[in-house]
């Protein structure tokens, strides 16, 4: 193979991975089907995708932020912080309940990694937090965190480990608003996830991970 040839494929096809995105956009394949329940997790991909591409001119940016903000759980007219319950969103329409008189959702489904999600895309296309009930959504955020400083990803159950810890420090960060977190206690967890080989596993005593450097940075946030 010749440098020539060599330096071709090494140069990527903007353009065609911007079609490629766009096009799910408009519609997933159905290989995706399956993946209802993170909508918001895809819709993510797509729309940082698109942002680092330089294209995020191809979608409409009030539309994507419309559908997203109908993925929040709404607490009603009444909120008890202590109640359990995690105001967040919702990962996908088939998540979702139709909300009483009070505009309660009968089951609230919302989820760390779709909030994280849902802020992200947000964020992504210029939407004003100021609008957002940030401080019901951290403070209701505290409902998910264990003894031991990790994080749910649901009020309902679920596993404990650093991704939910990464999901809930990116809101907080996201929001301006750390109430929803023991600071001291996520430090003391992020570090008993420290392997002997220096690096960090998913929970305290696994072996170590590249993703997990991300806790790092974590830390360096919890710590300023």
């Amino acid at each position: 193979m010749s440098s020539s040839e060599a330096s071709s494929m090494e140069t990527m096809n903007k353009d065609l991975h911007v079609t490629f995105i766009e096009m799910m956009y408009h519609l997933l394949p159905n290989p995706y089907e399956s993946q209802e329940i993170n909508h918001l997790t895809l819709a993510y991909f797509v729309v940082s995708s698109l942002d680092i591409l330089n294209a995020l001119q191809k979608v409409d940016k009030e539309a994507i932020a419309n559908w997203v903000l109908s993925f929040q759980v709404r607490h009603g007219t009444t909120f008890d912080p202590n109640n359990g319950q995690f105001y967040g969103f919702h990962g996908s329409r088939s998540s979702q309940f139709p909300p009483d008189e009070n505009g309660v959702f009968c089951h609230n489904n919302s989820h760390l990694a779709s909030t994280y999600c849902a802020l992200s895309i947000l964020k992504i296309v210029g939407y004003d937090f100021s609008n957002l009930d940030s401080e019901s959504m951290s403070t209701s955020m505290r409902n998910l965190q264990q003894p031991d400083g990790s994080f749910m990803p649901i009020h309902t159950g679920g596993e404990t480990d650093l991704r939910f810890v990464y999901c809930a420090a990116a809101i907080c960060f996201m929001l301006g608003n750390w109430n929803g977190v023991d600071k001291e206690k996520v430090k003391d967890y992020i570090l008993k996830c420290q392997s002997y080989d220096g690096g960090f596993g998913l929970v305290p005593g696994a072996e170590s991970h590249v993703s997990q450097v991300v806790q790092l940075i974590v830390l360096s946030r919890l710590s300023g």
